[in-house]
């Protein structure tokens, strides 16, 4: 378990390396409407978003687990759900918001690359491994 905590806080320093140099892209495809109206509906602005993915701790990780799309199955995604405070458009308050977020991250020569493949509010209950 201890080797495993220190495997996930080098995965968010490289998480956090690559966000502050811009190596990262949030997947906004017809595939990820979820991300697209969560987005939407919260009017977050691409800042917001990276201070969110900066502000992923050890204690947001939920899980890791192989990705299932064909050919990629090699590749490692890990999930967090931090616990936000937004403000949906047009409302002066704010909601304390778990987001669902799921990364993939893509080792390059020189930088890695994280890919925002979920950015959404939580469906289901979320069980923290550290927490």
């Amino acid at each position: 378990m201890k080797n495993e905590r220190i495997a996930i806080e080098k995965i968010l320093q490289r998480t956090h390396y690559a966000v502050e140099c811009g190596h990262y892209s949030v997947a906004l495809n017809e595939n990820r409407k979820k991300n697209l109206n969560f987005i939407a509906e919260y009017g977050i602005r691409s800042s917001r978003i990276v201070d969110i993915l900066l502000e992923l701790r050890l204690e947001d990780f939920a899980y890791q687990t192989r990705n299932t799309k064909i050919g990629y199955e090699e590749e490692i995604l890990y999930i967090f759900a931090p616990n936000v405070k937004l403000y949906p458009a047009g409302d002066d308050a704010a909601r304390d918001v778990v987001v669902y977020i799921k990364i993939n991250i893509i080792e390059k020569s020189v930088d890695d690359y994280v890919i925002v493949i979920s950015f959404h509010e939580a469906e289901h209950e979320i069980e923290y491994a550290y927490k």
